[in-house]
Parts: C-alpha cells; structure tokens; sequence
C-alpha cells in the first residue's frame, strides 16, 4: 500500500519510545511504535475533538520495520485534525501507560502533486533520548561498502549510540567485542545473523565472513544509519562533528529510496559531506584531510562512466583541527539546482540543464537511462538519508599519497585488512576517545 505522506507533528515520551501517526491513502489511520526489549502487547486509545474514542490492539510485531503497527481504514482522519492519544505496553510482565499526548495532522506533499510555498518538516530527530529505531534502518553488514571498507557496521551500543542529546556513531577495535580475540581476527570467522541476529547486506559474504589465506576479519566495527523518511526537493540540514583520526572516513550522504532508474549510478547519490580524518594529506599536491570536506552527485548510465567529476565541489578550513568541529551541513534541492552548503555557505552548485543530464557529461554511443525523465533527473525522486563512519578501503578514497600516518596497504593488495592492522601503532595513537565518532546534534528534512 502506497502511503499519502500525510505526517503528524508530535512529541510524546514512554519508556524511550516514540510512536508514529500518520495517514493513509485520504483517511485510514496507521499507529506505529518502535519495538523495545519484552513488549509482547500495545494498546493504543486516540479520541477526536468530539471526544470520540477507539482503542487499537497491537498483538504482533512487524518483524520488517522493528515496530507494532495498525492501520484504521475507517478512522475518518484528515489534514488539521487534532486528535489526542495514549499507549500502554505490556513489556516484561508490568503494565506501563503514557499520558495523554495532542497530535495535529498536517499535510505534506508527495513529488508530482501541487506544491504551497509552505514547507513541511517531513522528519526531524534531537537525539534526545535512546535511538527511535522506527526511524531508521541499522546497517548490520561486514560487506566493505562498495569500497573495500575495513568495517563491519553493527548494532553494537558501542558504535551507535545516544548520549548528552548526541547521536554518536563511533568506530571500535573488533578485538574489543568478547567475540573475538587476536586469532580469531587471523583464523576465525565473523557470522553476522548469529551475532546481531540479522543481515541487511550479504554481498561479498557481507553476512558471514571467513579469514582466509592471508587476509583477516574486519578489524574495525562501526556504525551506519538511514532514515526510514524520504524526500523529493527540499532542504536537509544535519549539525554534525566529523572525526579526526588517521583513515576514518566519515559521511553524510542521500540514495534514492526505489532506483527508479535502475543500478547505481543510474538512479543517483547525493554526498552533502565527505572527510578524512588524517591531520594532514598529500594527495595529486592538495591537503585533503581534516582541513578538507567534500561534496559530490553521482549519476552516469553504469559504473564505469560514472560522471562525479564535473558535479564536485570541496570546501578547505585553514584550522589546526579542519572541519573537526561543530557544523551545519546542508542540501537545498529543487527541480532547477541542487546547493550544498556548509554553515549556509555554499560548497557546490549544479543548476540542472535544461535538456538532461545526459548531455550534461555527455555520454556517446551510450543509451539514455533517462530518456523517459523530466531534465534534472535522476536527481527527481525521493532521496533517504544515510549517516556512517567507514575506515580505510581500496576503492580509491584513501589514494597512495602521503598522509601524517603512513599508509600501510596497496589499494590492490591481496590482504588489505591485515596490512592495516598490523599497522596499528601507526594510526591507532591518532585515535582519541570520542573524537573519532562522528556526533550528530539533529537531523531535519524539510519538504519543499
């Protein structure tokens, strides 16, 4: 069932969860609530401004989103309704029951459909409070991202976590977790479903790794979320305090929700920020460490002709510790432009040309992907957010340049990841406590 985004407005505290009203298709009614350890019942009661009221009864979990879940299709419900609503959980043999909370249905349009001058926040999180898992998708992979990455992303409280009003996503040491040890990293293996109980991502044995011959286990474990919220033309904003330590590679960055367009990068990504955090590089002549952020579309017809180069752009801070501080990092998109700014200062600008992107590169002999699209896309569906830290890698970030640590593997090497960590009294003394987790003070996503 394809949801109208019609997104109510709210705050309510219960045990640390935060449940969800919105509306589906013209009037039908949908009550979500984060999932949390013992729930094994939900009732929910929601009265109108005629003092009406239904009482809902959420027996099962909704094993996909982590959350109980009810659509009313007779409930009636429109835009400016004001309605009030409490929930009570049976979790862990007790009864617990909120007070009564005043929600307000407010309208927010879908791409295509008429759009107001208003702007609607679709999404918004202060991190105030445990971490909603109903809003987000938790990476649980030890793929390497796309880019031969040392991390597996985990669910671990010690790489994602809440604290101070923070959202905290902090790399470790694997040999840290009680799983594993020296020698399993060098002769064991990393099962993925059996340690955190899912897999989101199986490539290149994502879920269930085997050192072999001379290559390890990951030897970092990370953190990585993406909004369950998606918008099309807007503006993103994320205040954010990138990490500093040798070979980390933090990022604030969008995918489409449905590549509509097929494959990346045929159907786009949108990197509001990207960093190393090494003090220092030298990389083609250029310091492109902690000084450095960067800001990149992607979009081509496949990866080999991926045309990022000409919708790049970077932004350079003459400071001891760079970027290593508290920033505003923002995306304004319209059918005309995408803008990404740093602090409302611009880091890069693409005003879409008229007749396409594919003439944009252009591409010869080549077929069109989006042929069928209005001029700017890929870039006119809806986007999800993505918040992570990755470490290291061989796909090219980390290029064989001169760094304040030396890099100790070949981006072709047969054993990347035990280079890396047999260098670890290199890099390690570069990582400090909390200054190598990315800190997150709030998400916000504003529909256009």
């Amino acid at each position: 069932m394809r949801l109208i985004a019609l997104v109510v407005l709210l705050s309510f505290s219960i045990a640390n969860a935060s449940p969800v009203v919105s509306l589906v298709g013209k009037s039908a009614l949908k009550l979500s609530i984060p999932d949390e350890s013992g729930i094994s019942i939900v009732v929910v009661t929601v009265r109108n401004q005629n003092n009406e009221s239904r009482q809902y009864t959420i027996e099962e979990k909704n094993e996909e989103t982590d959350s109980w879940e009810l659509v009313d299709t007779e409930a009636n419900a429109y835009p400016g309704d004001v309605v009030e609503y409490k929930v009570a959980k049976a979790q862990s043999g007790l009864l617990t029951e909120s007070t009564w909370t005043t929600a307000v249905l407010l309208k927010h349009f879908e791409p295509g459909q008429f759009r107001s001058l208003r702007q609607t926040v679709v999404f918004r999180d202060d991190f105030n409070g445990h971490l909603n898992k109903g809003h987000y998708t938790t990476d649980v992979s030890a793929w390497g991202g796309g880019n031969g990455e040392f991390q597996v992303y985990t669910p671990e409280a010690a790489n994602l976590y809440t604290a101070n009003g923070y959202l905290y996503l902090k790399p470790t040491l694997t040999v840290d977790h009680h799983a594993f040890n020296e020698g399993s990293l060098y002769n064991g293996n990393m099962d993925v479903r059996a340690l955190w109980h899912t897999c989101t991502n199986g490539v290149n044995n994502g879920c269930h790794k085997t050192s072999y011959g001379q290559e390890i286990l990951p030897p970092i474990m990370s953190g990585k979320v993406t909004t369950h919220a998606a918008i099309t033309y807007g503006r993103v904003n994320v205040r954010a305090r990138i990490p500093k330590g040798a070979f980390l590679w933090p990022a604030i960055w969008m995918l489409p929700r449905d590549n509509h367009y097929g494959g990346w990068p045929r159907s786009g990504e949108i990197d509001l920020m990207e960093s190393k955090g090494n003090a220092w590089t030298n990389e083609w002549g250029n310091d492109h460490g902690i000084r450095s952020i960067a800001s990149t579309l992607h979009w081509g017809p496949d990866a080999g002709h991926n045309c990022f180069q000409k919708t790049h752009g970077e932004k350079y801070l003459n400071q001891p510790d760079g970027w290593h501080g508290w920033h505003t990092y923002s995306l304004d998109w319209t059918k005309d432009h995408l803008r990404i700014l740093v602090d409302d200062q611009e880091i890069f600008r693409l005003n879409t040309p008229w007749n396409g992107m594919y003439n944009y590169c252009p591409y010869h002999n080549i077929e069109d992907p989006w042929r069928n699209g209005p001029h700017n896309a890929p870039f006119d569906q809806p986007f999800h957010l993505i918040l992570n830290v990755a470490v290291g890698g061989t796909g090219g970030f980390f290029s064989d340049g001169q760094y304040d640590v030396p890099k100790s593997w070949r981006n072709d090497s047969p054993h990347p990841m035990r280079d890396f960590w047999e260098h670890r009294g290199e890099w390690l003394k570069t990582w400090h406590g909390d200054d190598v987790a990315m800190l997150i003070d709030y998400v916000e996503m504003i529909q256009y």
